[in-house]
């Protein structure tokens, strides 16, 4: 039932429990009951309290003379309401005035005026609303101020539950919930909908003619998609008829036919709608490209889904579908499907078109259950994909050359039990090397037998612990021994393996020379990469081949913890003995084969042979039986057999450490701001003892590799192919070292800081390992002194500057070699540099590495605190990511930023010439004003004393838009020169709260 309300000053009309009543449902005639009992004239604003009620209400003066009836009757209502007909009370209120017209039942509100029915809000400088229609119509008034002279104040905003639309003028009833709307301007989602004519229906539908879609929040937006018509269905989703786009009133020859834009709530992450993409040039290569042009598909807050594609001048094009997942406490993952057709924009490839794929899946189910998981990941791409597509943030994929899928299951049993389950698969690109696995992984928590925990005193007794892994599995590749042409003392002749041959060797020396040529294109490149990977790592092709070529292995281990103690209060002393053992399916077995051994027999029926009459170390391959080359240095050749069968190897082995920390404290005079400077020493030491683990039990082979002036020199070689137990006798490990560290106490510049002291660090670390086998065995090739390593690491003026070290200390002489004389490193000999009179024996120095990097701007130099943040845990992880990737994106908040690195690598192996590389990394940005930013990114490479990879960034922040131009006018060592690219894309609305911009590197452009 309608009640009329006037808020404040109160006038309204409201229905009585007699015929008096006034509904919008009603029929006409009770209007005329009301013309019965008030006289028809204009009713101007009314006093404070002044009611029109129909019987009851106050009368007014000059109506009090009138006698009153004293006979009240009181007649049932015979008109009743349809069941649809809306009771609820409208309110209303102006400003400026209140007209009512009793005969054109009418009212008239001026001035900031507002009625409320329900849900329903209407804000206007006019409205009028009849109570007879049922309807309501509002617009807004001309502007009598100066300012505003010659424009419209006031004009209508309607608001619907959540629902808000600024319009021009609107007539609305509220009956049959039907408007219709002129000037509309509603936010639906992100997007923002304008119309010229607009009609509401009754279920919430707009339909709009000469209509505007924008994610552009201005009256003029920057961008919008132009449709004659335009359909918003029930606040969920958009459809249009024929459109195009619109940039800065420029009509784009870019469209279709029709649209659908589904219309996310606020809170849901992701908009649909099409994707600008990019374009620019590769020169050398496909030419002008436009590509990452697409759309994108928000199908609800769960799921969204892009279709990008790309087109090249010279022929090349490609399409793709990428695609993100996720539920929260249920799932997430992508789904990521390319396919690229490239044909080679230059005249001297060496291949033709290729058809590259790739295909990735990530799955990972979520579960609040933290005692088991699951995570699928799948990645199966042809074998020229990446080095074909390099570009959309993968610059790592082109120098990565494998891709690998791989799915991984864990289940936890209480606290004692852990499992997991695992397939993996990859594949090496360059190598044609393929490898496939399946595991399992059972692991006992270590635990004490003999005191359970809940008894536990803390004596010493009950931190013996032990525990149990079980590990196994099944694994699988189609590469056969690997051919080497590395310099060795002896040489080893696989059975199973394709020898290097001496054409093939010499092809292999032509190649290598090949690729050090600076002037190759890409696919000359690639094929001499292709070739070269076919001598050195040939793959076998016949599927019954591969499977032979599979092991099944099984390993266990028992590690024991022993009760920790301490020595002089101060020692710390953990002791530590470890067993554990391994089943494999297949074992390898050594022969020395001489000039006068003639030949030997294979378990495969393989007839070996040796040619004395060569004088090359290379393996040569002869009627389907191996014929191997003496080698001089060796008066013969290793032969290798792959046998059969299961065999076990075991090892145990027993270990102590030993730990401590001591200080030692400098105090400085009162009257300086240096208090103190303390040196933090923490040495430690640790003997670790494994029997001989060579013979049948063992994980080694005690074979002769050597037989010259009858002196006969042995190794020991692995019992087993990818064993990952020892391959030694026994040893007796002793491993040392010191780590120190220097802080200084200072006192506090500012009489206003927290304390009167802060610590600062001088050195955050310098430590000095080393080790010594006690058992080793000189006979056996065996040095006993490990390399000595020094490494340190600090931060200057509060870590504004990094600086870490690192070097290597060969103790053990070198000599020429005078047999291979190839070998410019020569032989390590068992003489210490130190002892060593026949020569320089080579420097100590073998390796070393210092690098210093800083990151400057403003916000750095200042020291300032991190604002506090709402809490908005999407916006937190987008601020995490670009604090871990500052490079990633630019900051239009920062004035400047420089970021500086510089890196020098020292290498000398043996008596062979030292190597020095060392580069210099730059990159910047500089704010030109609060919406222009220009980046750069270079650096130095000092051996080829030239100018590496450049690139130029030319930014442009334009409120809902950001556009960039790179440049990159120099590309480095073998890469592609001087390429270009211009970006203009729509911000993101998170990116937009945190002003900053994604930055688009070179290799996004196709900067190679």
């Amino acid at each position: 039932m309608l009640q009329l309300k006037k808020s404040k000053n109160i006038v309204f009309l409201r229905k009585p429990r007699v015929a008096m009543l006034l509904t919008l449902g009603i029929h006409k005639s009770i209007g005329f009951c009301f013309l019965f009992f008030f006289t028809f004239a204009a009713y101007g604003q009314v006093k404070e309290q002044e009611e029109f009620r129909g019987i009851g209400a106050k009368v007014p003066s000059y109506q009090r003379n009138i006698k009153k009836d004293s006979i009240v009757s009181v007649i049932p209502d015979s008109l009743r309401s349809p069941e649809n007909d809306i009771e609820t009370t409208v309110v209303y209120d102006a400003q400026d005035s209140t007209i009512m017209d009793v005969g054109k039942q009418e009212v008239y509100l001026y001035g900031e005026a507002e009625v409320t029915y329900g849900d329903i809000v209407l804000k206007a400088d006019y409205i009028k609303l009849n109570w007879d229609k049922a309807e309501v119509f509002a617009h807004g008034l001309p502007d009598s101020t100066e300012q505003g002279a010659g424009k419209v104040r006031g004009k209508p905003i309607f608001t619907q539950g959540a629902e808000t639309y600024n319009t021009d003028t609107i007539r609305y009833n509220f009956k049959s919930k039907k408007a219709i709307i002129k000037g509309i301007v509603t936010q639906q989602g992100e997007g923002i909908i304008q119309g010229e004519k607009v009609k509401k229906d009754p279920i919430d539908n707009l339909y709009l003619s000469d209509a505007k879609y924008s994610t552009c929040n201005l009256a003029e937006p920057h961008f919008h998609i132009a449709a004659k018509k335009i359909k918003l269905v029930n606040k969920k989703s958009i459809v249009s008829g024929p459109f195009n786009l619109v940039l800065a009133d420029i009509p784009l020859p870019i469209g279709l036919p029709f649209g659908f834009f589904p219309v996310p709530k606020k809170k849901e992450i992701g908009t649909s709608g099409f994707i600008m993409g990019n374009y620019g040039e590769e020169p050398n290569n496909r030419g002008f490209y436009l590509r990452d042009f697409g759309y994108y598909h928000a199908f609800n807050e769960y799921i969204g889904a892009k279709v990008l594609a790309q087109v090249y001048s010279r022929g090349s094009w490609g399409v793709g579908l990428q695609s993100n997942y996720t539920k929260r406490y249920k799932v997430n993952g992508n789904v990521n499907i390319q396919y690229n057709y490239n044909k080679p924009g230059d005249d001297f490839s060496t291949t033709g078109a290729t058809n590259d794929f790739n295909v990735s899946w990530s799955h990972s189910p979520q579960s609040r259950r933290s005692d088991r998981s699951f995570s699928m990941s799948v990645n199966v791409a042809s074998n020229g994909f990446n080095q074909n597509n390099r570009r959309l943030d993968e610059v790592d994929n082109y120098t990565s050359n494998t891709s690998g899928s791989s799915v991984q299951f864990t289940r936890n049993f209480g606290k004692l039990l852990r499992t997991s389950w695992g397939l993996r698969a990859d594949q090496n690109f360059s190598t044609k090397v393929f490898n496939s696995s399946m595991s399992y992984n059972i692991a006992l928590n270590q635990f004490n037998p003999f005191v359970p925990e809940k008894l536990q005193t803390g004596k010493w007794y009950e931190s013996f612990r032990t525990g149990l892994n079980v590990s196994g599995g099944y694994r699988v590749n189609n590469s056969k021994t690997t051919r080497s042409t590395t310099y060795t003392d002896y040489n080893i002749a696989g059975i199973s393996n394709t020898p290097i041959t001496n054409e093939e060797e010499r092809e292999i020396t032509e190649i290598q020379n090949l690729l050090q040529q600076r002037n190759l294109s890409d696919a000359e490149r690639a094929a001499l990469q292709d070739r070269l990977a076919e001598l050195t790592s040939p793959v076998l092709t016949d599927f019954r081949e591969i499977l032979d070529n599979g092991i099944f292995n099984n390993s266990f281990s028992v590690p024991i913890a022993l009760p920790n103690f301490k020595i002089a209060k101060y020692i710390n002393v953990t002791p530590s003995i470890s067993y554990r053992g391994d089943v494999y399916t297949k074992s390898l077995s050594y022969e020395f084969l001489n000039p006068t051994s003639g030949q030997l027999v294979a378990s495969n029926g393989t007839i070996v042979r040796l040619d004395q009459t060569a004088d090359e170390i290379t393996s040569s391959y002869v009627d389907g039986n191996l014929v191997v080359n003496l080698n001089p240095n060796s008066g013969g050749v290793v032969v290798v057999d792959t046998t059969n069968g299961v065999a076990f190897g075991q090892s145990l082995s027993y270990g102590t450490s030993m730990n401590t920390r001591f200080y030692g404290t400098y105090n400085f005079k009162k009257n300086g701001r240096l208090k103190a400077i303390r040196h933090t020493v923490a040495p430690s030491i640790s003997l670790s003892y494994t029997p001989d683990n060579s013979g049948s039990g063992g994980y080694a082979v005690r074979t002769v590799i050597s037989e010259t002036d009858s002196i006969k020199t042995e190794r020991y070689l692995p019992r087993f192919i990818g064993s990952s137990g020892g391959v030694s006798a026994a040893s007796g490990n002793l491993s040392f070292g010191i780590t120190n560290q220097l802080e200084a106490k200072i006192r506090s510049k500012s009489d206003t800081a927290e304390t009167e002291f802060e610590k600062i660090s001088l050195l955050d670390n310098f430590s000095i390992q080393s080790g010594y086998n006690l058992f080793a065995n000189k006979d056996l090739g065996e040095f006993a002194l490990s390399n000595v390593s020094l490494s340190t690491n600090t931060s200057l003026f509060k870590n504004l500057i990094s600086i870490n070290a690192n070097a290597s200390l060969d103790p053990y002489a070198y000599e020429e070699d005078e047999v291979i004389t190839s070998n410019l490193a020569g032989k390590r000999i068992q003489t210490y540099k130190w002892n060593y009179k026949d020569g320089d024996g080579g420097n100590y120095l073998n390796n070393a590495n210092l690098s210093i990097s800083t990151r400057l701007s403003p916000k750095t130099l200042r020291k300032e605190k991190p604002m506090p943040v709402e809490n908005d845990p999407v916006k937190e992880a987008m601020e995490k990511f670009i604090a871990a990737n500052p490079l990633a994106y630019v900051d239009f908040s920062i004035p400047w930023s420089f970021n500086i690195g510089y890196n020098i690598n020292y290498s000398k192996q043996g008596l062979a010439d030292p190597r020095i590389t060392q580069t210099l990394n730059f990159s910047g940005d500089l704010s030109l004003t609060e919406k222009w930013k220009v980046s750069l990114n270079s650096g130095w490479d000092f051996e080829y004393k030239a100018v590496t990879l450049t690139n130029i960034s030319l930014l442009r922040e334009l409120h809902c838009w950001d556009m960039s131009f790179n440049w990159t006018p120099i590309a480095g060592n073998a890469q592609r020169s001087s390429n270009y690219s211009f970006d203009l894309r729509v911000r993101s609305s998170l990116l937009s709260d945190l002003r900053v911009s994604r930055r688009r590197q070179y290799y996004d452009r196709g900067g190679f």
